[in-house]
């Protein structure tokens, strides 16, 4: 699955990147503390990572995260 980050809704709550350290931080170049994927491809069968993956999805403010069906090149 493909996680993303829409910077024009993310606010820099930080609140991925606190439920989710391996997978999201604040990016050091944006005063707002938007924040910046660490793993852009997150697999199902890694049940606890994809699981935080979800979590923080769920949980940010301002929807700006997105766990999307990776689609497969041709």
């Amino acid at each position: 699955m493909d996680l993303r980050v829409d910077w024009d809704k993310c606010q820099g709550h930080g609140k991925c990147y606190l439920i989710a350290p391996e997978l999201f931080q604040p990016d050091e170049e944006d005063d707002w503390g938007r924040a910046r994927v660490l793993m852009p491809v997150v697999e199902e069968s890694d049940t606890a990572t994809f699981g935080r993956a979800r979590e923080a999805v769920s949980l940010c403010p301002e929807f700006a995260i997105r766990l999307d069906s990776s689609v497969p090149a041709e």
